[in-house]
């Protein structure tokens, strides 16, 4: 038992723990910032105020070098380098104690100003000893060992005021990343408080869509199944197997033609040698045989002509005066004569204009069939409510991984902030929002 009471180890102390909001957080780093600053303030102007005193004394005895006289003869050509290295040293020194003023402030960029104007001063001063030192200690040499005890002065307290500003400033620029990170926190909480809203607000649309598409078509599909749209329909399939019947019709005719299109052919030959003769019109429609036989059938004079050359062709077949094997020779005598003989190029005019007539009367009867505008209308209606559903889930999609990439950078944002808080707080903290 003793023993026990002896080894027995302590209950670990619990870490201390704040919770803070990000205001209260703020107002603490502010709080923190500005005594940090207060704290600084009476030492360095301690320090600055000995450098001052330096500097007051060193003017002095650069005033005292300046009017200082050789205690002995001396060369000329000596006295001439002195003197020269003497007034560089002055005017150097002269310039670098012109870096050394009192501060114009106590802020982080004051401090750095006034850090920077010292490290100037004592480089500049440095330069010029170095530079001009030895020659001036020719003829000047407690002079100059005066001056540089009391630079080396200036130089130690630089340090001392290098080191109270690098500390400052090392803990205030903690304390700005703090402030940072909490402005960065306060944006992205923006952020994530508008992209719910606008999140909200597509997801009420979205629903608002598919209501408007669901019922549109099922206005589409109520309107499609009346006996007006039926009767609409059945006169559209009237429509389509009018097409087709003209477009048979159309090929059937150029293909009577184009049947003759080997004699035709030699027809044309024959006129372009003067073998044969015709006038403009005849070989103007003959190039049509040839070339687009479907235009003869587009007037009745074009027609006429057309049988006039077939006629003509006949002829030069049966004349021999178109070359062609005797079994072609045969079977295109026979084929004109039948043409000819039934008129079957009128009747086949006749067919393709009454077809063209029932295609037309059809077509505008659909195209401006109330039937047909109000279907329009109605799938229009669908499609737009459709196509602005996909433009708002696409939209919606983008939304949730930007959401979701920001409150992933709001976890992280707390683990540093909280981190960083707590190393100048001395205290675990725990950020409430």
């Amino acid at each position: 038992m003793f023993f026990k009471k002896i080894f027995k180890k302590g209950k670990p102390k619990e870490p201390e723990i704040v919770s803070l909001s990000l205001d209260s957080l703020r107002e603490r780093v502010d709080a923190l910032k500005k005594e940090r600053l207060a704290e600084v303030q009476p030492k360095l102007a301690a320090v600055l105020d000995k450098i001052i005193g330096k500097k007051e004394w060193l003017l002095l005895e650069l005033k005292n070098l300046e009017a200082a006289e050789p205690s002995e003869e001396i060369h000329p050509g000596l006295y001439k380098t002195v003197d020269g290295a003497r007034r560089l040293l002055i005017g150097k020194l002269n310039r670098s104690l012109a870096y050394i003023k009192p501060p114009g402030g106590t802020t982080p960029t004051d401090l750095s100003a006034i850090d920077d104007s010292l490290t100037r001063a004592v480089n500049l001063a440095t330069d010029a000893v170095v530079t001009h030192g030895r020659y001036v200690a020719r003829l000047f040499s407690s002079h100059l060992r005066t001056i540089e005890s009391r630079l080396r002065e200036v130089h130690e307290l630089a340090r001392d005021v290098h080191i109270l500003v690098e500390g400052a400033l090392a803990d205030i620029h903690s304390l700005e990343d703090i402030l940072s990170k909490i402005e960065l926190r306060t944006g992205l909480l923006q952020q994530v408080e508008d992209l719910r809203a606008r999140i909200e607000s597509l997801e009420k649309r979205t629903t608002e869509l598919e209501g408007l598409v669901e019922d549109g078509n099922a206005r589409l599909a109520q309107f499609t199944s009346s006996e007006e749209f039926k009767q609409f329909e059945s006169s559209q399939r009237e429509l389509e197997q009018t097409e087709q019947e003209f477009e048979r019709a159309q090929t059937v005719a150029t293909t009577t033609i184009l049947n003759f299109s080997r004699p035709l052919r030699k027809m044309r030959k024959l006129a372009m040698t003067g073998e044969y003769q015709m006038n403009k019109e005849t070989a103007e429609v003959l190039e049509v045989c040839i070339e687009n036989p479907l235009r003869l059938f587009s007037s009745d004079e074009k027609l006429d002509t057309a049988v006039a050359v077939l006629q003509g062709m006949l002829e030069l077949i049966e004349a021999e005066k178109i070359s062609l094997d005797a079994r072609e020779h045969r079977r295109k005598i026979e084929d004109a004569r039948a043409l000819l003989a039934s008129e079957t190029l009128a009747k086949l005019r006749e067919n393709i204009e009454r077809l063209r007539a029932k295609k037309e009367a059809l077509n505008q009867l659909c195209q401006n069939s109330p039937v047909l505008r109000r279907k329009m209308e109605l799938e229009r209606a669908v499609d737009e409510s459709m196509s602005e559903l996909k433009t708002v889930k696409t939209t919606l999609e983008e939304l949730r991984h930007d959401l979701q990439k920001i409150e992933e950078g709001i976890g992280k944002n707390k683990l540093e902030l909280e981190e960083a808080a707590s190393g100048v707080i001395g205290a675990a903290v725990n950020i409430t929002s």
